[in-house]
């Protein structure tokens, strides 16, 4: 689009046709400093501290993870309380009854995937962030009431419809309110607060396997505090100002824009809002112009890279351990002889809140590309070795020597893959087409879940494959997904959704992403220049 499209045309009505001839017929998309934001120059600290009310608010929506990080941890590690007693009279639980769980957690986040995105599309961001906490509430319900197994499969078929709406919910509304220069640190604010959550499950149910095994329901207790507080922050969640603008409330998106963005130091609101019409419209035409968009638009055309790098970097997280680790840590730990499996769970869930935390600065220091490459690289290794302890006799030192090792994976994927799913999923999709981009590549995962959280405890139990197999499945697995992400995987550190849509319409390659430079490059130096 030329300067002169977006000044004479009234803001919400921009010559679309003139947009569209323009791209098909020029091999280079020129944008200009109108469609450069004013604070696009303003560092990390800076951006923060000027767009404190917007960090606020992807703090407050990261919030809503809380309880997906509790209630997936905690009836993965249920042992004592419902278990039933083995031929020594300890209780244990039964690898089918595990996988099932699993296997319906991730069947219930399929299903809510498979209805779309419409309703976030419909209805908005905030009300669907309000029905994930709706579908917890009852999942809470259900596990306080629970006598066996088959009341936790009912509860984990809510939990697997809550996560499913807020993958969709939480990371489509963080990515549309939070800056270009913060927006990886903010996607990874969710998986922060997943951590927090995984974590106060290992610790409540550290503390309740030292009381009376009628004491049980205290862990679930704690559930409602996240909750509370959810419910609460939601109340003060404007809707995002880009949900209205494609509707086009123009009115509606101003007022949220005047919440989100207040206290930023010169900050045009018509300015801002005509850069986001802009990119509203450039993914009208990355879409080839369809008028009804559905699910198929996201594999037509650019979409289709777009959709493969949005599923591939989530999927990643299944193929380099993360079902053992994660789905079922004091389980897998219980099956390879520690004496205190929750002990080493807390361990592991420490490293990996520190560790997450941490990544919220190292994603936009060093990029997401190198990250996701070098740390995979690394866990690759580690899960080899950790697979080759279990083959030699158990004692304290290899124990030890297991947990360190465990820990170190989770630093190194608690740096990468952990945060930076999440960052790509929101990244790498179009405008109008990110919610149906994400509900697409959260479903993919969640198919992959399927599979992985079904089976993964059924091999960890077999006789036949057992747990150090089971590392070195997965330690092959990873191997093959890192090689995949070097080829098709770019960097999107510091690129405006009009850039990264200007990069796959030229069909940049994936290593190339860093250091192309775009029409938004070229407009920031000219400006400079004027400046000077």
């Amino acid at each position: 689009m030329t300067t002169d499209l977006l000044r004479d045309s009234p803001i919400g009505a921009v010559d679309t046709k003139a947009h569209d001839e323009h791209i098909e017929t020029s091999k280079t998309v020129e944008y200009s400093d109108d469609l450069v934001s004013k604070q696009h120059a303003l560092g990390f600290t800076k951006t923060i501290g000027q767009f404190r009310f917007a960090i606020m608010y992807c703090v407050g929506v990261a919030i809503c993870a809380l309880g997906d990080g509790y209630q997936f941890k905690m009836p993965g590690n249920i042992i004592d309380q419902m278990g039933s007693p083995n031929a020594a009279g300890v209780k244990v639980l039964d690898p089918q009854h595990v996988a099932i769980w699993g296997g319906v957690y991730t069947a219930a986040q399929v299903g809510v995937l498979m209805v779309g995105s419409w309703p976030l599309d419909y209805f908005g961001r905030k009300p669907m962030l309000i029905m994930t906490q709706v579908f917890m509430l009852v999942a809470c319900l259900i596990e306080m009431f629970a006598t066996n197994w088959t009341h936790w499969l009912a509860a984990k078929i809510m939990n697997g419809l809550s996560v499913g709406c807020n993958q969709m919910a939480a990371t489509t509304y963080i990515s549309e309110i939070a800056p270009t220069r913060v927006r990886g640190a903010a996607l990874g604010l969710y998986q922060l607060a997943w951590a927090l959550g995984s974590f106060a499950a290992a610790v409540g149910l550290q503390i309740v396997s030292q009381m009376p095994t009628s004491q049980w329901r205290h862990a679930v207790y704690s559930m409602w505090v996240f909750l509370g507080l959810a419910f609460i922050v939601l109340l003060f969640v404007p809707e995002s100002p880009r949900f209205y603008a494609v509707k086009g409330q123009h009115d509606k998106a101003r007022q949220a824009m005047r919440r989100v963005y207040r206290g930023v130091h010169d900050y045009d609101i018509e300015h801002e809002y005509g850069i986001i019409l802009q990119e509203i419209e450039d993914g009208k035409v990355l879409t080839n112009k369809q008028k009804d968009m559905t699910l198929l638009d996201c594999f037509r055309g650019t979409n289709l890279r777009r959709t493969i790098i949005s599923v591939t970097p989530f999927t990643y997280q299944l193929w380099i351990g993360s079902p053992v680790v994660f789905s079922y840590t004091s389980y897998f730990f219980s099956l390879a002889g520690l004496a205190q499996p929750f002990i080493a769970t807390v361990a592991v869930n420490t490293v990996l809140v520190i560790s997450v935390a941490t990544s919220l600065f190292t994603t936009e220091k060093f990029g997401r590309r190198p990250l996701l490459l070098w740390m995979g690289a690394l866990m690759v290794p580690l899960l080899f070795a950790i697979g080759g302890i279990l083959k030699v006799p158990q004692t304290s030192a290899t124990g030890s020597g297991m947990i360190a090792l465990a820990c170190i994976w989770v630093a190194a994927y608690a740096s990468s893959a952990g945060p930076l799913g999440f960052v790509f999923l929101a990244e790498c999709s179009t405008v109008v087409l990110r919610a149906k981009t994400t509900n697409m590549a959260a479903l993919g995962t969640s198919l992959f879940s399927l599979i992985t959280n079904y089976s993964t405890p059924l091999m960890l139990a077999s006789p036949s494959f057992g747990v150090a197999n089971t590392m070195f499945f997965y330690g092959s697995t990873g191997l093959v997904s890192v090689v995949f992400l070097y080829f098709i995987i770019p960097e999107t550190r510091n690129r405006s959704f009009i850039e990264l849509d200007e990069m796959f319409q030229l069909k940049v390659s994936s290593r190339h992403f860093a250091t192309f430079e775009t029409s938004v490059d070229r407009a920031k130096k000219g400006e400079t220049r004027q400046d000077a």
